[in-house]
């Protein structure tokens, strides 16, 4: 286990799909990345699933502190990176936001949110319920030592 990142994206930064996700959720964020690498300079190397990108992948991102909110957390990064690599091909799954609003509302194979993702490459029991204000307050909760 070493310190890393979960990354909260600020919505009101976004498009109106970030705000749209920021109310139903009930959080100032619309998105999420687990930091896997920090390559300096704001570059992080990161793993989610992202509606703009279409589902899963690992990407290099520039976080801006005026758009990102990075909070330490504790993981397990040789984990993470595999379960990445056992489920990149997963797309995104828009509906998800309502499962953790309306807990089993569904659960499709091969389809996660970005909080859903980043609660199970960090080994949360029921990731599925995670939505992004409760991953924060999960991250806040649990402070990386």
């Amino acid at each position: 286990m070493k310190i890393t990142y979960l990354a909260f994206y600020i919505a009101k930064q976004g498009k109106a799909l970030d705000r749209i996700i920021s109310m139903i959720d009930r959080s100032p964020y619309s998105h999420c990345e687990l930091v896997i690498k920090n390559l300096g300079e704001q570059r992080y190397d990161c793993i989610s699933s992202s509606h703009r990108d279409g589902g899963l992948r690992r990407k290099t991102i520039h976080m801006e502190p005026s758009h990102w909110v990075l909070i330490p957390v504790m993981c397990d990064i040789d984990y993470a990176v595999r379960w990445f690599n056992r489920r990149q091909n997963f797309k995104y799954d828009y509906l998800a936001l309502i499962r953790t609003v309306i807990p089993g509302f569904y659960n499709p194979e091969r389809r996660l949110f970005c909080s859903e993702a980043c609660a199970d490459m960090l080994e949360l029991v029921d990731p599925a319920s995670y939505g992004l204000r409760k991953l924060y307050k999960w991250a806040l909760d649990n402070p990386a030592t």
